[in-house]
């Protein structure tokens, strides 16, 4: 049976999991767009096609799995879809149709659930307004990375931070918990259950350095006792020592998670939104030291590149937007920190990045159009190190990039 495995941001991959927007994505008008968490309203059309094309990169090196297909995989007995459709009536008003959802095919189920449901026009709800819905679409569904993360064979389930994201925990979770083939030893964190107004924790804030240590951001969407709590669980549930550093970053809209200023690209090399991570006015890290019994003791450090040093990695820093004061922000806001790699040396990130890609290019990095190894039958794993650029300036409106929009569960270790 797979397994899940995570020790790292850069093994080579070997599962992933993705969502390809759908109907949700065109649900919300644009006085909805804030309310859903976005920067604006996108159109599917385009933003199917530029994730098409991440998809159909990411399936030339790995497995991809569709989480709508693995949601109704794990809704196959009844049992399972009653345990899954009482979670989801914690925080909807659908215990009246339990009955009728029960008796749909898994597949339409996990189809309503992320599309959502709409208020019966019987009802109050109904009758006040024609765009209620008993279950709201969720078109933050294809930022995959938020709502679960899986370290070594764990999985955590996120706390995120707003209401309309949380369905979305709720069905990761389920998933590790109930699907044969994608089933966790345990949570680290169950995220719906612990979530309160000190707990929230979003899976872009959380990135794997190594099998014994974390990076995390706090953020608009972490918060230090979600942070704190994640770290006992995981001493104790390991039962040997774990490392956490606890990066404070700005809780603005532009730096929402961790790995919007921050992914590690290789062995020795990350890619840095140099404001937040260098310089004078650098992060405030807090390393974390926990020990098989949850016991924590606490370090101020010098920022996260001298942190990850002394734990052993010793990264080059590779600036988003070359270092530019002006396209440092502008590709910063275009997520071009954010990367995800499939291997280590090996990324894959927004092409609109133009200077980002420059400066991985001076480092080493051979530059590619993903549709290069789309249509050529080139092997991305022949080279080096590769920085693989791939359309998305529509998906970028949405508010994330290629690691926000991948849920990597099975990688080779370092």
């Amino acid at each position: 049976m797979p397994g899940l495995n995570v020790t790292s941001e850069i093994g080579a991959l070997k599962r992933v999991v993705l969502h390809s927007p759908g109907p949700e994505v065109e649900a919300m008008t644009p006085k909805e767009a804030a309310e859903d968490l976005y920067n604006d309203i996108i159109p599917l059309s385009a933003v199917r096609a530029e994730h098409d094309q991440l998809k159909t990169f990411l399936s030339l090196v790995a497995n991809v799995h569709e989480l709508k297909d693995l949601l109704a995989e794990s809704l196959a007995s009844p049992g399972s879809r009653f345990e899954f459709i009482t979670a989801l009536a914690g925080l909807c008003p659908i215990r009246p149709l339990i009955d009728e959802l029960m008796n749909l095919h898994p597949a339409d189920l996990a189809d309503l659930v992320i599309e959502g449901l709409p208020a019966r026009p019987s009802t109050l709800a109904g009758i006040l307004s024609p765009r209620s819905f008993v279950m709201r679409p969720l078109p933050n569904t294809y930022f995959m990375r938020d709502s679960a993360a899986v370290f070594r064979d764990w999985a955590i389930s996120c706390a995120t931070a707003y209401d309309v994201r949380l369905i979305e925990s709720i069905i990761t979770r389920f998933v590790f918990s109930r699907h044969p083939e994608f089933r966790a030893r345990g949570l680290l964190l169950d995220g719906p259950r612990e979530r309160n107004r000190f707990i929230s924790i979003e899976g872009g804030d959380i990135l794997v350095v190594s099998p014994k240590v974390l990076a995390i951001g706090i953020s608009e969407r972490t918060a230090p006792d979600a942070v704190e709590l994640l770290a006992r669980n995981t001493g104790r549930s390991f039962e040997e020592p774990v490392t956490i550093l606890a990066v404070v970053i700005p809780k603005e809209r532009a730096t929402i998670h961790l790995d919007m200023c921050f992914t590690i690209v290789d062995r020795d090399a990350a890619l840095v939104y140099a404001p937040v991570i260098m310089g004078k006015n650098h992060a405030q890290v807090v390393r974390l030291d926990v020990d098989p019994r949850g016991e924590v003791s606490y370090k101020d450090t010098n920022g996260l590149l001298p942190a990850l040093k002394e734990l052993g990695w010793d990264l080059e820093p590779i600036l988003c937007g070359d270092g530019d004061p002006l396209y440092e922000d502008r590709e910063q806001w275009w997520s071009g920190a954010n990367s995800f790699a499939f291997a280590p040396g090996k990324i894959v990130m927004y092409s609109c990045n133009q200077k980002t890609l420059e400066a991985l290019a001076r480092s080493g990095f051979a530059v590619k159009r993903a549709v290069d190894f789309i249509e050529g039958g080139e092997d991305p794993l022949s080279y080096g190190r590769l920085a693989v650029g791939f359309d998305g300036i529509e998906l970028a409106r949405g508010g994330g990039g290629a690691r926000c929009m991948t849920m990597p569960i099975d990688r080779a270790d370092l």
